[in-house]
């Protein structure tokens, strides 16, 4: 299996990541054929020792999880280039938040302050962000209030301030929790802002996360889903799955292939299961 291109890292001598990377990589081009295959119960290590065993970190990397393969998945929201905007999928709240918690953990224990990059997160209030909430937090507000619906907007027009040379500041994240939920409540303009958001933002420090369950994929316009790059696959084994080419791929690897801190990402045309690390 190749290295993803978003993380080429190298694990230190005797790291438990370098006894990983001894395993079998599952990495797979077509679904897997019956019976199904059961979900791999990888050693789950927490946040902080992926950092410590595969650094030092290069500023905006956040630590999605380690591969099946023992190799670090990291978003390089420092490479406009290369990346932009996630969209990742699950079956409900718990395992949408359980894949991106680790990334903005991982941003807040890293040596590089507020001062280098932030992360606001639009959520409902049922889902639990204590963790997150630390200096790099600038505000988890609830998309029912005044201040939610301003979140995009605002976002926005931070992008276009940049585009102007007016505003340089930290790399910004915007966090789109449980987008479905709401997405038909969003003002108008909040709506209308997100298009440019996603076709510009990351050229100027600016990044989207969506989670979005599987069940509310129709709810969101397909350009705003197309805008959305980088797509990460969590558990459906309670979903139904949206009826398209690439839903109809993974079949049973999203529902009978993973645990909940577990998700499927594609790079070089190869499916890659990563597991999503314990906060600490």
């Amino acid at each position: 299996m190749t290295t993803p291109n978003h993380f080429p890292l190298m694990p230190r001598r005797g790291s438990w990541a370098s006894q990983l990377a001894a395993q079998e990589t599952a990495a797979l081009d077509t679904p897997y054929a019956a019976p199904y295959a059961q979900p791999v119960a990888m050693p789950r290590p927490s946040v902080r020792s992926v950092l410590q065993d595969w650094g030092p970190w290069d500023c905006c990397m956040a630590l999605m999880g380690v591969c099946d393969d023992g190799i670090p998945l990291a978003a390089r929201f420092f490479d406009a280039q290369r990346t932009s905007h996630y969209v990742f999928y699950g079956q409900d709240d718990a395992v949408l938040a359980t894949l991106v918690m680790p990334m903005l953990y991982s941003m807040s224990v890293q040596e590089y302050g507020p001062e280098y990059w932030q992360y606001t997160i639009l959520s409902e209030e049922t889902t639990d962000w204590s963790m997150a909430a630390g200096a790099h937090c600038q505000g988890i507000v609830s998309p029912y209030e005044r201040d939610g619906d301003a979140v995009i907007p605002a976002a926005a027009g931070l992008m276009e301030q940049r585009s102007m040379g007016r505003q340089r500041g930290p790399r910004y994240v915007v966090v789109l929790h449980d987008l479905g939920r709401y997405w038909h409540q969003m003002s108008i303009n909040s709506r209308r802002n997100i298009i440019p958001l996603l076709k510009r933002g990351h050229q100027f420090g600016i990044n989207v996360l969506v989670t979005l369950r599987y069940e509310h994929y129709p709810l969101i316009p397909k350009p705003v889903r197309r805008l959305l790059k980088h797509k990460v696959y969590g558990l459906a084994a309670m979903a139904h799955l949206p009826n398209t080419t690439t839903f109809r791929e993974l079949g049973t690897m999203v529902t009978h292939e993973l645990l909940p801190y577990q998700a499927w990402v594609r790079t070089d045309g190869e499916w890659m299961r990563y597991t999503a690390p314990r906060l600490g």
